[in-house]
């Protein structure tokens, strides 16, 4: 079923707060793994990226921005940074794999959404987003990139309703932006902790 309709947008005042909260606790998780787990979050992050480097940073991001599970990157995000890697170098590799995840969970989406118990679980567990990307399509994955709820629910469901790639994938470059401010609010938490 394609979704190509053009859709009309309507502010949802729980989600704009979800939103916001959802920054202020990523701040202050950041703030706090600078104080609590600084040690380790530097020898881990250093370990990692010293063995894995940037391919393995990136290949991370992809499965979890990719994962029908309710993931995040940002943990990868703050031992990246916790590491001592430059901001704008993990900024990049960070934003390009999230844009990545998105064509990838598309093709999960549309190729295994259905075939497996993935599609019907993911019915059950989210039973509002099916109306959600049947309504907006390409548009809600652009919604769904930007806010702080798993990316990978937009894009398999997109992949499951045969919306367009191509749209999918510039919708997926709101990551971009996303992902720039993320690392700008982990870098200010990790330094106000005195990093």
């Amino acid at each position: 079923m394609s979704t190509d309709r053009p859709a009309s947008y309507k502010v949802d005042a729980r989600l704009v707060l979800k939103a916001v909260l959802g920054l202020f606790v990523l701040l202050g998780v950041s703030y706090l793994c600078g104080v609590v787990l600084r040690e380790p979050i530097e020898v881990g992050g250093k370990a990692a990226l010293d063995r894995l480097g940037y391919w393995g940073l990136a290949c991370g991001v992809v499965i979890t921005d990719a994962s029908p599970l309710p993931m995040t990157n940002d943990p990868l995000v703050i031992l990246a940074i916790g590491a001592g890697r430059p901001a704008y170098t993990v900024f990049a590799v960070v934003s390009a794999a999230s844009v990545a995840a998105g064509l990838v969970g598309w093709t999960a989406g549309r190729y295994l959404g259905d075939a497996t118990g993935i599609g019907p679980w993911m019915r059950r567990r989210y039973p509002g987003f099916e109306r959600f990307m049947i309504r907006y399509g390409a548009h809600g994955v652009a919604v769904c990139a930007l806010l702080p709820i798993p990316f990978a629910l937009s894009t398999w469901s997109a992949g499951m309703m045969r919306v367009a790639l191509w749209k999918v994938a510039l919708a997926s470059l709101v990551r971009i932006p996303k992902t720039a401010f993320y690392v700008w609010l982990i870098v200010m938490g990790w330094t106000a902790s005195g990093g």
